[in-house]
């Protein structure tokens, strides 16, 4: 159950992310023509990348959090038994579960709605900053869900592993 919504996920996602990215691509490509051809860029598009960037950022942090892709230091664990290497996979789930769900997702979801409340506009586009800043939580709350399956399908005895090595009992 957990692949399958692992797979649908990895692929809604990444077609979102490609999506995004040839928005960002367009957007940037009509900047610079504007601004060498035209003579002045249209004002909107350097806010719309930097809005776009952010975006893709996240999800892309998401992405790789999901499919197991994401920077990790495993030197030390690499080492261990199967045992102990499945309880620091369970314990490393752990800690980006509670840092994913409280500074990400409910921090950020506090912040979007301060930024919401407080009728800040981005200037060029003319939209709330809570728009910007909504990439956080989203991207926050995706991440705790991964390591909450993740979590789940270690303890179950699955195997969720980086490396393409399965750790299964």
């Amino acid at each position: 159950m957990w692949s399958k919504i692992k797979s649908f996920t990895v692929f809604f996602l990444g077609w979102l992310a490609i999506i995004v990215l040839l928005v960002l691509v367009l957007d940037v490509l009509w900047g610079v023509y504007t601004r060498k051809v035209m003579g002045d860029q249209a004002r909107w598009t350097e806010e719309l990348a930097r809005f776009l960037l952010v975006w893709i950022s996240f999800l892309g942090t998401a992405i790789a959090y999901l499919d197991d892709k994401h920077l990790g230091v495993d030197i030390l664990v690499s080492h261990f038994d199967k045992a102990a290497k499945r309880v620091s996979r369970v314990f490393t789930h752990v800690l980006v579960l509670a840092f994913s769900l409280a500074v990400m997702g409910i921090g950020g979801t506090r912040l979007c709605i301060d930024r919401f409340d407080s009728g800040q506009l981005l200037p060029s586009l003319d939209i709330s900053k809570g728009w910007f800043y909504l990439s956080v939580p989203v991207s926050g709350y995706l991440i705790a869900f991964f390591a909450l399956g993740n979590v789940i399908s270690l303890i179950m005895g699955k195997g969720v592993s980086s490396d393409s090595e399965e750790v299964s009992s």
